[in-house]
């Protein structure tokens, strides 16, 4: 110290402000013995300055840890480098807490170590929650490894994160196979557009995704899959992943499968049960009818010869016979209603005269137990358009059961016409003061061979297909039955029936709407179009134009995903960017062209660069460089919608009365003709106009079709459809070349002008996704006849 009181004013400031850091701080000599700890020390510690002296400082250092620290200590002031070290500190109160050390050398002049200084700063808390933390990923790893399931998880955007073990593990698929969309390449073919459309769905809605499909096992074997994932969202509300997980479903579907397969096969016995009951009941009709006309006959006779005796016993059998074809039709038409052959007959009658037979036809009935009929019907029941005949017997059936199990009671049929939801319905009422019936009897009533108990079949008889068949009728003619009753006071059975019978048989069933449902979703989900860019910002610019325009559009960011999309989606069109990661553009654009399921997708190249001639070479349909010119893209993207008719054709041939010919022909069948004697003078048209078709001789002087073909393909332009038309014999390999770049090889001579008119007529509204008309394909299947299919 010098005595100046700006040294002394420093030096005190430098002291207040080491008492005032938050972490113990201390300095040190050149050989690391301590010389003094600020207050934050001694608070927390408890010690004196005395006792800290030197190597006091081991007196508060956990015994474990005492002699690696001492180590690295010594080490760090030997070397002069800077010290950092963790470990663990006793409190004054007995207790360790985590401390974070670190210490810097001061230097004089020379160079030489004159002090040491340092702090502790409490890293427990921190410490704790990494602890907690790391015990949470351990739990959290144990159960994936634990768990049945595969468990994955994606970034963000949906793309598959890279070191998904559990999935690599499963499908056999690499970890550089399985990452972005290639997840999909796992899954069965016929699942994967679905799979594909259900989770981009769920990506841009942000919504928990839920779907089954079939994936590959390793070992080849295709397996069932709950697929389900739920986004992990940040504070700020932003989904930061998505955690996902398969459980192998195989077994449960297998099973649900056998079930379903003994369900059908059951139902196949039960039909076949149900034919040979009809089958056998016609064949008991026959000769039991025959049994009652001999028996009338017969009785008529004997009424004739005054034997009159004998009537009694004929008229039993007569009755048993009766009883007997009663139980065979009941069977008959219980086996009808299980094979599903149960018709209705709709007619018009009168409401009244059809309640007046149902009356006549059941008084011997219900007087034979000395009960009484009442009839309450209102007065404007009026007509019908129903089966009659059906209605007939529900009701008999029902005064008929009620007349068996009533006994010197009332037995009441009630009619009322009233409008339920706009339609005009009928409701009839058999109401008895009978025996009634049990809830538990109630509940079994409608059963096929059941009855209210076993006392109840003994003591009345009967099969009990009465009431069965009853609701089946009455829900084929649109309506319904039920029942309340009271045991030992009475039953009323309800029937309610539609005044006008539709019949359902021509309408779809449900089976039929789903699938029709189905088929559309499924052309709803292919038709859309692939936007394949690296670049996040391009591809929410050409989205939002795209959407804007009316199309559907789901996108990728990087090649390999946009393959793998639009072997999933098979879209409308792609828009391929080139320079991208792991699989550029071109090299999409070659596996497009030699997928058979792809190569005839329209592929529009996107690019900052531009190559169009490598991109035509190629395969492409388009290209467009960036910046996008939007008036062009607007001009690609409606080529495949469904625009107008038939516009102008190119006829490019150096015989001027060939060309003669063919004008007048095609203008005849509505075409506007520009025509050109040679190639050159071709390229120089499509300068002025673009034709909707070209009509292409090979050839030519100046410039042959071949050149010209080359040239064309070049062309920013150059995706007009081309036909060649040619006296040359074609080679193989011309014909291969042809076929990449035209649409139709037709040699001059095979047709007549008409039908070439037709078929550019043709290939212009299938290149433009018009329906062709049945007449015009016959034209076209006998054109392919003579000529090939395209580029064959």
């Amino acid at each position: 110290m010098t005595g100046d009181p700006t040294e002394s004013l420093r030096a005190d400031d430098y002291r207040n402000l080491a008492e005032s850091l938050p972490q113990l701080a201390w300095i040190a000599d050149a050989g690391g013995d301590l010389l003094w700890y600020n207050q934050r020390w001694y608070d927390y510690t408890g010690t004196t300055l005395e006792e800290m002296r030197g190597s006091g400082w081991r007196k508060v250092h956990h015994p474990d840890h005492l002699a690696r620290v001492e180590a690295r200590f010594r080490r760090a002031f030997e070397s002069g480098e800077p010290w950092e070290d963790t470990f663990p500190l006793r409190s004054r109160d007995g207790s360790y807490q985590w401390f974070l050390s670190r210490a810097q050398p001061w230097r004089d002049a020379a160079g030489a170590i004159v002090r040491w200084y340092g702090t502790n700063t409490d890293i427990s808390r921190r410490r704790a929650t990494e602890e907690r933390l790391r015990h949470s990923q351990e739990r959290f790893r144990a159960l994936v490894d634990s768990a049945a399931a595969i468990i994955w998880s994606t970034d963000a955007a949906g793309a598959l994160a890279p070191g998904q073990w559990r999935w690599t593990a499963y499908t056999g698929q690499s970890d550089e196979e399985a990452q972005g969309w290639g997840w999909i390449e796992a899954l069965h073919p016929d699942d994967r557009a679905r799979a594909a459309e259900v989770w981009s769905r769920a990506v841009e809605t942000r919504t928990i995704y839920e779907v089954e499909y079939r994936m590959r096992r390793r070992d080849g074997a295709w397996r069932h899959m709950d697929v389900r994932a739920a986004p992990v969202k940040g504070e700020d509300g932003t989904i930061r992943e998505w955690v996902g997980m398969h459980a192998d479903i195989t077994e449960r579907k297998e099973a649900e499968a056998a079930v379903e397969q003994a369900r059908q096969a059951a139902e196949a016995a039960n039909r076949a049960k149900s034919q040979f009951i009809a089958n056998m009941s016609h064949e008991l009709r026959t000769p039991l009818s025959a049994v009652i006309g001999y028996s009338e006959m017969l009785g008529e006779e004997l009424e004739d010869l005054g034997q009159a005796a004998l009537l009694p016993d004929l008229r039993k059998i007569e009755a048993s016979a009766r009883h007997l074809l009663g139980l065979i039709n009941d069977v008959l038409d219980i086996s009808k209603i299980e094979a599903g052959r149960m018709t209705v007959a709709a007619e018009d009658f009168s409401v009244d005269a059809m309640v007046g037979d149902v009356v006549a036809a059941t008084e011997s009935l219900v007087a034979k137990k000395r009960n009484r009929l009442v009839l309450d019907l209102a007065d404007d029941l009026g007509a019908m358009h129903q089966d009659q005949t059906k209605i007939r017997q529900c009701l008999v059936n029902l005064l008929g059961n009620a007349a068996k199990f009533t006994e010197d009671g009332t037995v009441t049929l009630r009619a009322r016409r009233d409008t339920d939801e706009g339609a005009d319905r009928i409701t009839f009422s058999v109401i008895d003061t009978g025996i009634g019936l049990t809830q538990e009897q109630i509940g079994r009533l409608f059963e096929r061979f059941s009855q209210a108990d076993e006392s109840t079949t003994r003591q009345f008889g009967g099969t009990g297909l009465g009431l069965a068949i009853t609701r089946a009728f009455c829900q084929r003619m649109g309506g319904d039955i039920a029942v309340t009753s009271t045991h030992g006071e009475g039953s009323a059975f309800t029937i309610r029936l539609p005044v006008v019978l539709v019949d359902g048989d021509g309408e779809a069933s449900d089976q039929e709407v789903a699938a029709t449902l189905a088929e559309a979703a499924e052309a709803e989900r292919h038709d859309v179009v692939l936007l394949v860019d690296d670049d996040p910002a391009a591809r929410d610019l050409l989205s939002r134009f795209l959407e804007r325009e009316g199309f559907r559009v789901r996108t990728a960011s990087d090649g390999r995903a946009g393959l793998t999309l639009a072997r999933a989606l098979k879209p409308r069109a792609i828009l391929l960017d080139i320079e991208m990661p792991r699989m550029d553009g071109w090299s999409v654009l070659h596996a497009i062209r030699s997928d058979p399921d792809l190569a005839g997708t329209p592929v529009i190249m996107t690019s900052v660069v531009n190559e169009q001639g490598l991109g035509r070479a190629l395969g492409a349909t388009d290209y467009l460089v960036k910046p996008i010119d939007w008036d062009h893209l607007k001009e690609v993207m409606d080529r495949y919608r469904s625009p107008g008719t038939a516009g102008t054709v190119l006829l490019v041939d150096d015989d001027a009365d060939a060309r003669d010919r063919l004008r007048r022909s095609l203008a005849r069948d509505g075409w506007t003709v520009h025509e050109a004697e040679n190639g050159a003078i071709a390229l120089e048209r499509l300068d002025e106009e673009r034709p909707s078709l070209i009509l292409l001789d090979l050839m030519m002087p100046v410039m042959d079709g071949f050149a010209f073909l080359s040239r064309l393909r070049a062309r920013p332009d150059g995706d007009v459809p081309v036909v060649v038309l040619t006296a040359k014999d074609i080679t193989p390999e011309e014909r291969e070349r042809l076929g990449r770049d035209t649409e139709r090889v037709i040699v001059k001579g095979s047709v007549s002008l008409g039908e070439i008119g037709r078929h550019l007529r043709t290939i212009y509204a299938v290149q433009n996704q018009e329906p062709v008309p049945a007449a015009l394909q016959g034209l076209i299947d006998e054109l392919e006849a003579r000529t090939g299919p395209p580029g064959g």
